[in-house]
């Protein structure tokens, strides 16, 4: 009969780092890049969001098991002492893994100010998702799914489906709600902006998600925090400053944050100290 390798009986290695959404956001893209500086760490980038864009195995919507996939991951990152998904899932997805698992799988729900959120969020389907050869695909599913009955009975502005700038804003918008879902997903709330600033936030993330195996070395901190703001492969430096954005904002738009933005959730991102009217 076949043994059972010794390294199944150890303690599983895998973390979640869960996040309402990339959408090429300089910040959100440096930090896996930053993991992933480090020998012993394998982080993958919204892998599992982006596959249904070119491998048409499931919609954008869906995502695999959760358990299952972390078995995946478990299996896959054996040659280092953690591996982690970075953005693929949000943190209302997380009870399962927690029903399974327990603490075992440490999460972190990347949060980041929702009025520099909706930028990247609003730019990536302005621009097609940076699909390379013009396909609508991803851009329609977009489409179909955003809840333009609830903005006409709001009555905020018209718009066409040529006209992303101002229904994914509205999408975007509403889906700003979510966090209060992802409050109940038993994870813990991690700014973003604290992370680009302060290497000891770093660190203690890491030394969490890796459950204390692996921390960063100065010269990898030094090397993370000279790119922090340097764009990657296909990005243009932006500035993104939410007072400004939100300034610059025309009426139509901070009419439609007012009224699909729940108070619940205003109140809870005021609590993480961001602001979001002037």
């Amino acid at each position: 009969m076949p043994t059972i390798r010794p390294e199944l009986a150890q303690d599983i290695r895998v973390f979640y780092v869960t996040a309402q959404g990339y959408a090429a956001d300089h910040w959100y893209g440096w930090l896996p890049k930053v993991f992933n500086m480090h020998p012993e760490i394998f982080a993958l980038l919204a892998h599992e969001g982006s596959r249904p864009k070119y491998l048409k195995e499931r919609t954008r919507g869906e995502r695999p098991d959760i358990v299952a996939f972390t078995h995946f991951l478990s299996d896959m990152g054996m040659t280092y002492e953690a591996i982690g998904d970075f953005y693929s899932y949000r943190g209302w997805q997380i009870p399962p893994l927690r029903d399974a698992f327990g603490d075992a799988v440490p999460v972190v729900n990347i949060v980041r100010h929702p009025i520099a959120w909706l930028e990247f969020y609003v730019r990536w389907r302005s621009s097609n998702m940076r699909m390379p050869d013009g396909s609508l695909g991803p851009i329609e599913w977009e489409w179909g799914i955003a809840h333009h009955e609830l903005f006409k009975e709001l009555g905020l502005k018209p718009y066409g489906q040529d006209e992303p700038h101002i229904w994914a804003a509205y999408q975007g918008m509403h889906m700003m709600n979510d966090i209060l879902r992802d409050s109940t997903g038993r994870v813990t709330h991690v700014k973003l902006e604290s992370l680009v600033r302060d290497p000891d936030h770093l660190q203690r993330l890491v030394s969490f998600l890796t459950k204390g195996r692996c921390t960063f070395p100065q010269g990898i901190l030094d090397a993370a925090y000279a790119i922090v703001d340097t764009p990657f492969r296909g990005e243009e430096k932006l500035r993104v400053v939410p007072r400004e954005l939100y300034d610059a904002w025309p009426d139509w738009k901070k009419e439609a944050l007012a009224k699909l933005l729940k108070p619940d959730a205003r109140a809870l991102y005021e609590r993480f100290g961001y602001r979001l009217s002037w």
